[in-house]
């Protein structure tokens, strides 16, 4: 009779129908609905095209999949197509100001690959690392970006300038100069000092740059500053880029491991993933933290706020497959 149940359950996912017995608990006045469930494939962070078609989410490696690569979701219908394979660890995926999807592997060796038009992007294509090669022409590595464990993204303002963190735990943060094509990595006290993508890390820790525990997502809020989630001191960090940038703490003491932030224009919240035990997704409104969901056993990977609407990927659950979903906040009328 249990795997019955699992069964029922996963059909029901697999609809597209609101979903009971999850195991997830909502925040009262929140609902959700599943868009697509998968049993082998890992989602973890998410993006979604300018047009707002089409969702995008890295399929991670894990012990249930090492088909590593990217999944596209139509939004009016919720088909799902596999775009990519092969990757080493596909993480982050951000749409760049340019209109091309960077997505991030989350390896020693990792790399961004850059896809042009990724809304016209053929189905099951494949890359290998190794060679650096793709098997087709409008998805490539952009080795301006450097080599490491790819994680958190994110664009300034202004399109200048591309931030991208080495997720590992004593990783760096570093700026890519768009126009130049040039990197550099943060330093405390000497600012933003070139490196060589090629040998990135190595030349960090040779010019003494700062190190962080982890950053896992870099989110821009509306005044231009940037929030790091540095998974591994339970930190959100706050950069302030200009001719003198600083690094200092935005919140503390009352998270766990955070990995994933959005800001939500609607609302004018942030969005948290905190993947402590039980894995949460917060919302933050300026002055306090409401959880609006929680998971005893599985995590959450990616929330991406926009529209209006909200979406998270649920993942690695022991009886139910792993999923991206909507959230829906219940209006009532006064």
């Amino acid at each position: 009779m249990k795997y019955l149940r699992i069964l029922a359950l996963m059909m029901v996912m697999l609809t597209g129908c609101q979903i009971n017995g999850s195991g997830m608990k909502l925040a009262t006045g929140w609902s959700f609905h599943s868009l697509s469930a998968w049993k082998h494939i890992t989602p973890n962070k998410i993006a979604v095209s300018p047009a707002g078609d089409w969702l995008y989410t890295s399929g991670e490696r894990s012990d249930k999949s090492a088909q590593a690569g990217l999944i596209a979701i139509r939004l009016s219908s919720s088909r799902t197509q596999i775009l990519v394979q092969g990757m080493r660890n596909a993480n982050g995926v951000i749409f760049a100001p340019d209109g091309s999807l960077w997505i991030a592997e989350d390896d020693p060796k990792g790399v961004i690959w850059r896809m042009a038009q990724p809304d016209e992007f053929p189905i099951e294509q494949t890359v290998d690392p190794v060679a650096s090669s793709s098997s087709h022409d409008s998805l490539a590595t952009y080795h301006f970006a450097g080599t490491f464990n790819h994680r958190a993204m994110a664009f300034s303002a202004d399109g200048h300038f591309a931030y991208l963190a080495d997720a590992s735990s004593t990783g760096a943060l570093y700026r890519l100069d768009l126009e130049k094509r040039e990197l550099t990595v943060f330093h405390r006290q000497n600012g933003w000092l070139p490196v060589d993508p090629a040998d990135a890390v190595a030349m960090a820790h040779q010019l003494g740059a700062t190190e962080f525990a982890g950053i896992h997502d870099i989110e821009r809020l509306p005044d231009g500053s940037l929030l790091l989630a540095e998974s591994e001191s339970g930190r959100i960090l706050q950069l302030h880029d200009g001719a003198r940038p600083t690094v200092d703490t935005w919140m503390n003491n009352q998270l766990t491991h955070p990995e994933d932030l959005s800001w939500d224009d609607s609302r004018h919240w942030l969005w948290i993933v905190d993947n402590g035990t039980p894995a949460t997704v917060l919302a933050w409104d300026g002055r306090e933290l409401h959880e609006i969901i929680t998971h005893p056993d599985s995590r959450f990977g990616g929330v991406l706020a926009t529209g209006g609407k909200v979406y998270v990927n649920l993942k690695n659950g022991q009886y139910n497959p792993s999923m991206t979903i909507e959230l829906e906040e219940k209006h009532h009328e006064s």
